[in-house]
């Protein structure tokens, strides 16, 4: 029996991470939110979720291993004895609570609403039969009011001078509540709507309830619009978060899923040990997801539905969802692909012939073109990476590809667009950065941000005119019916709406995006119109405008993903492959990027950017310094050990010295 060592426990270290963390979800219908949710209730379990490390190297047979399998060799390790699962916070479960706190008859009066039907027609959708909703609720009744009841006395608007956080936390995750509330769902689903379009009706109504309880505090108001009530749900979700933390000492949450980006901010803003984590998924493979998700013939009302959920709303509907937003403020990105689907891809990267490997088609001829790039990853193995990591901060090193696309996303904050900032990197084969840009004015321009719009409307001579172009300002112009059209939206906008709101600006700067001044005259969503480079654009220049050397084969990162002009250019400069975040609307995958004779590879990019980069990445203390606290252990070069003995020895001597001077003195006594 092996005897116990004196090394020191470091639990204690990282007690607080351990101890609290809270992941909010994000991401498109279909690209596997639940899954993930699901996966982090499962914790390590036994570990064939995921991929031995050990059985990756056999593969490679004699050839060089990509260190990248090397720290997921680092990470399966330390998971296997820490990595212990979540407990999941459905905000389908959350809305059910604000069902319970008025009576059911109010959700039966909604649904048969003419506010309701007109809503669901203006997407499209076609009317729905309610009939049968009472029926399927009758066996639910007496549920409803024991749970209404249990959770009206609780007050949980008063609930931190209550303090009945315990009665709260039995209620919400240690009962059968989340059990009653599947049901209430399930008949939303399956019974209150004509069966072709059950899956896509219901959908829509929790998009319709969950707008208006952030816009109005109440799921059945329509029409009310309160701004303070945007917070409405995720302020019932951190009073959950808290119930738990009260009750018990370990609290590690998953919320699935926050599809509105000030709900994101919310909890970025409450906690440190908050990480958003983004699920994204290829567009295909979303497609077919929803397919048969939403069994209907209707394509264009899961497409007006499923827009509005990216896009968000216009102008004042901030309250509605917007994934487009969420995928920006993430700090976390995983990239949805199944173990067999990274297993295919590294089949062609790295041409592995094992006993495992059933495809006897000729491997992609590459050139050798790949030989640096890193290796796929199931999005199980990704979660486990970044799980580990919060858990135990720089037990592995960043990839090559978070690196450089944190550059990008440290580069995006640049921007002096006002309606969106993106950033790009662009390196050679070894990942050596080459160029940086973002989307601004071109150099000797002035950004939109800096500009403000009321020095073209406020006859006050103290007025930075000069930051307007010749067009704004009237110059050779003035007296034609194109500039007075502008000048008349300019004014409209930034004049009266200006001095009627000037309370609510608090000082803020007032500018104007060009663009849409200039399409809302005539022409739609001209892009030609904006006054800014892209990003990748901006960075392509940079190579030109400095003498940089080629990028054939480079790799260009971004945090969006280039239009059809920006890939254009980077076929043309040669580019190998494309990482990218938030995919954007086009057609330059299939159109441009994927055809012709040099196809560019697209990658979905997978890791951790922003604060959260450093959070995850910067060491607690040296890990040799760790190992040996942990092993007891004190490994000295050969100099220390002899000064070591030089030492002892000296002290030696002096205590020689000083018995010999104390038995002298005692000699001359005598």
């Amino acid at each position: 029996m092996n005897q116990k060592g004196k090394g020191i426990s470091l639990n204690h270290v990282y007690d607080l991470r351990k101890n609290f963390t809270v992941l909010g979800l994000t991401g498109k219908t279909g690209t596997g939110c639940s899954e993930v949710a699901n996966q982090l209730t499962h914790g390590f379990n036994d570990g064939t979720e995921f991929e031995n490390p050990l059985k990756i190297f056999q593969r490679f047979q004699r050839k060089s291993i990509h260190n990248a399998f090397r720290k997921h060799r680092i990470v399966y390790n330390y998971a296997k004895e820490n990595y212990k699962p979540f407990v999941e916070i459905k905000y389908k479960h959350v809305i059910t609570l604000f069902l319970l706190e008025q009576r059911l008859t109010k959700l039966f009066d909604f649904l048969n609403s003419s506010e309701l039907r007109r809503n669901f027609e203006s997407c499209g959708l076609l009317s729905s039969d309610f009939s049968d909703v009472i029926t399927s609720f009758q066996p639910l009744l007496d549920d409803f009011e024991r749970f209404s009841k249990i959770f009206k006395d609780v007050d949980i608007a008063n609930i931190r001078t209550n303090g009945k956080w315990q009665k709260l936390y039995k209620l919400f995750f240690n009962g059968p509540f989340q059990e009653f509330s599947d049901k209430i769902h399930e008949n939303l689903g399956k019974n209150s709507f004509v069966t072709q379009n059950a899956a896509l009706n219901y959908h829509r109504l929790m998009q319709i309830l969950c707008d208006n309880l952030r816009k109005s505090g109440n799921p059945y108001d329509i029409y009310s619009s309160n701004p303070e009530k945007i917070f409405t749900i995720v302020e019932h979700i951190n009073i959950l978060i808290k119930s738990h933390r009260n009750v018990l000492e370990r609290t590690q949450i998953v919320i699935n899923s926050l599809k509105n980006p000030l709900e994101l901010m919310f909890f970025k803003q409450r906690y440190t040990a908050f990480y958003g984590i983004a699920v994204n998924r290829e567009y295909e493979d979303i497609s077919n997801e929803i397919i048969g998700k939403f069994t209907t013939s209707d394509e264009q009302s899961v497409k007006n539905i499923l827009d509005e959920e990216y896009e968000g709303g216009k102008n004042k509907e901030f309250y509605k969802q917007k994934i487009s937003e969420c995928l920006q403020l993430a700090d976390i990105h995983i990239s949805y692909l199944t173990k067999e689907e990274a297993y295919e891809k590294n089949n062609k990267l790295f041409e592995w012939k094992t006993e495992d490997s059933h495809d006897n088609k000729p491997k992609s001829d590459v050139k050798g073109k790949h030989i640096n790039t890193s290796p796929y990853f199931s999005w199980k193995d990704q979660l486990l990476k970044y799980v580990t990591l919060i858990d135990h901060p720089g037990i592995v090193s960043p990839s090559p590809e978070e690196r450089c696309m944190q550059l990008a996303y440290t580069a995006k904050h640049n921007s002096g667009c006002i309606s969106r900032h993106v950033g790009a990197a662009i390196t050679d084969e070894e990942y050596s950065i080459k160029a940086i840009g973002w989307n601004n004015t071109p150099a000797g321009q002035v950004p939109c941000s800096l500009r403000n719009a009321t020095d073209l409307t406020d006859p006050n001579p103290l007025r930075d005119t000069i930051a307007f172009t010749n067009y704004e300002r009237g110059v050779d112009n003035n007296q034609s019916k194109e500039y007075e059209a502008f000048k008349s939206i300019l004014n409209e906008n930034f004049d009266t709406k200006v001095k009627q709101n000037s309370h609510l600006l608090k000082g803020r700067n007032v500018c104007f995006c060009f663009r849409s001044l200039k399409n809302s005259m005539s022409e739609g969503k001209n892009q030609v119109h904006t006054r800014s480079l892209h990003a990748e654009e901006n960075a392509f220049l940079q190579l030109t405008k400095y003498g940089g050397a080629g990028i054939r084969n480079g790799i260009l990162f971004s945090t969006a993903s280039p239009c059809e002009l920006c890939s254009k250019k980077a076929y043309q400069l040669g580019i190998m492959i494309i990482y990218y975040i938030d995919p954007y609307p086009g057609i330059s995958k299939s159109h441009i990027l994927s055809s012709g004779e040099n196809p560019i590879e697209i990658r979905l990019f997978n890791g951790a950017i922003g604060s959260t980069y450093h959070q995850l990445y910067q060491i607690i203390m040296p890990y040799k310094d760790e190992l040996a606290l942990l092993l007891d252990h004190n490994i000295k070069d050969m100099a220390s050990k002899l000064q070591d003995q030089l030492k002892r020895k000296d002290d030696e001597n002096a205590r020689l010295k000083a018995k010999i001077e104390e038995l002298e003195a005692k000699s001359k006594t005598k």
